[in-house]
């Protein structure tokens, strides 16, 4: 577990998410009251907690922790952390509130997306009370001392995807929103999950991001980047890569997924990453070629 400083009141935890460090944090962040941002899974709650102690804040000063969507690696943890923290309350799309309080089902569809050797990284989801978890697509939280977040929908990834705009700083908090960046282990893409990716709702939310001018974005896989421009163009340029090797595959009619995956993020096998690089990068095969099969089915 490390925590480090990312502005002068956010801060972040990196929670060995997949039980690596430099794959996900829980972002801090503190006014007159705290909220979390991300949970990470219920693996790395230990962490989280513990990084909490190292800030010297107490469970008890927790009042929100905002998820930005219902994927175990960013809303996992949140049962857990809410058992944890008795005064904090969970914000997620309205849409995905259910999972939350009866996580069974979400949990099967992970294990079926992140495929059998990944999912023992993932652990086991807690249901939450309904009556503690809130509706996130109009939040705007007032913190104190000047520290504002609002929702800003970010539809691809997943359709009922958040980010969260900090008017202290201007930066966002951006989820899976553009893809990822984790530059310890020289890994940076987007991921196109099955069962519910979009393709054209990703693109139009990394165009619409680009309009925002903003000065950071805050990502749950890896960490703040000041360089937003070439993390934006970065993500779209290897969507690009990602449709075009689907739909080449599709018309020699031989989809297969492991192989077009190491086509597009060639990774050591025997790497200490090599899991969670087979895990994203199949999954984000698979949930673009079942977009795009539905599309052409839809479309005649």
């Amino acid at each position: 577990m490390e925590v480090f400083a990312v502005d002068h009141h956010i801060w972040a935890i990196d929670h060995e998410l997949l039980g690596l460090p430099g794959v996900g944090v829980t972002y801090v962040v503190r006014g007159e009251e705290i909220a979390l941002i991300e949970t990470g899974t219920a693996l790395t709650v230990p962490q989280t907690l513990a990084g909490l102690e190292a800030l010297g804040i107490e469970r008890e000063a927790v009042r929100h922790i905002l998820c930005t969507h219902i994927h175990m690696d960013h809303a996992g943890g949140a049962g857990h952390l809410a058992e944890a923290l008795p005064n904090a309350v969970v914000y997620i799309h309205s849409s995905m509130a259910e999972h939350l309080a009866n996580p069974a089902k979400l949990m099967a569809s992970v294990r079926r997306a992140v495929g059998e050797e990944a999912w023992p990284l993932h652990g086991e989801m807690l249901p939450i009370a309904a009556e503690r978890i809130r509706p996130a697509e109009h939040l705007h939280l007032d913190l104190g001392r000047d520290i504002i977040l609002t929702a800003i929908a970010t539809p691809g990834h997943s359709p009922d995807h958040l980010s969260y705009l900090d008017h202290k700083s201007g930066g966002l908090f951006i989820g899976d929103a553009a893809g990822l960046a984790m530059d310890r282990w020289g890994l940076a893409f987007p991921v196109t999950p099955v069962p519910a990716y979009n393709l054209e709702a990703h693109r139009s939310t990394i165009a619409m991001l680009r309009t925002l001018n903003l000065p950071r974005i805050y990502l749950t896989h890896y960490g703040p980047h000041d360089d937003v421009t070439y993390q934006l163009d970065r993500a779209a340029h290897r969507l690009d890569e990602l449709v075009d090797l689907v739909e080449r595959a599709l018309a020699d009619g031989d989809p297969d997924v492991a192989a077009l995956a190491a086509r597009w993020v060639p990774y050591p096998p025997d790497g200490p990453a090599g899991v969670v690089a087979r895990s994203w990068t199949q999954m984000s095969v698979a949930g673009l070629i079942r977009y795009e099969l539905k599309r052409r089915q839809a479309t005649g």
